[in-house]
């Protein structure tokens, strides 16, 4: 309850038997082809799923997620070391391992989350960046403190 497994499957091909069509988005490695049936919201969902079990793992507290702020929201609300922390998670999907997810942390939405975080009560000390880039090989999580 609450953990979410990432595996990794050998390459290969897969016997007639097990590639079945039964389940929507499998992948099927004999035609070469990974497409996860993810949409945009499922891919984000995901990635704060993951974020909450790494940094559970680390030690903090999740004390809240999707904390609404104003027209604003912060994925994650932590507590790291007694100090209140705003996570924000960006995930992406790639094929590509030169492709990193903290690129798609702008300096506007750097300065938008620091906002948020100071307008919380009591406002978070500090703002920290889980990146994460799933691709057919498993998931590379990276932990970036203080990126606002």
């Amino acid at each position: 309850r609450g953990c979410v497994g990432v595996g990794h499957v050998q390459a290969g091909a897969l016997s007639s038997e097990s590639a079945r069509n039964d389940f929507p988005g499998r992948q099927h490695r004999r035609t070469g082809a990974w497409r996860p049936n993810l949409s945009r919201r499922r891919v984000g969902t995901l990635g704060e799923d993951i974020a909450a079990f790494f940094l559970r793992r680390r030690g903090l507290t999740i004390i809240d997620r999707n904390v609404r702020v104003g027209r604003g929201e912060l994925d994650l609300l932590v507590l790291d070391s007694g100090r209140r922390v705003a996570v924000e998670v960006k995930t992406i999907v790639t094929r590509e391992r030169a492709q990193h997810a903290e690129d798609a942390f702008t300096d506007a939405k750097a300065a938008t989350v620091a906002r948020l975080a100071r307008q919380i009560r009591p406002p978070a000390h500090r703002v920290d960046l889980i990146a994460i880039s799933l691709s057919e090989t498993g998931a590379g999580i990276r932990w970036l403190r203080d990126v606002a």
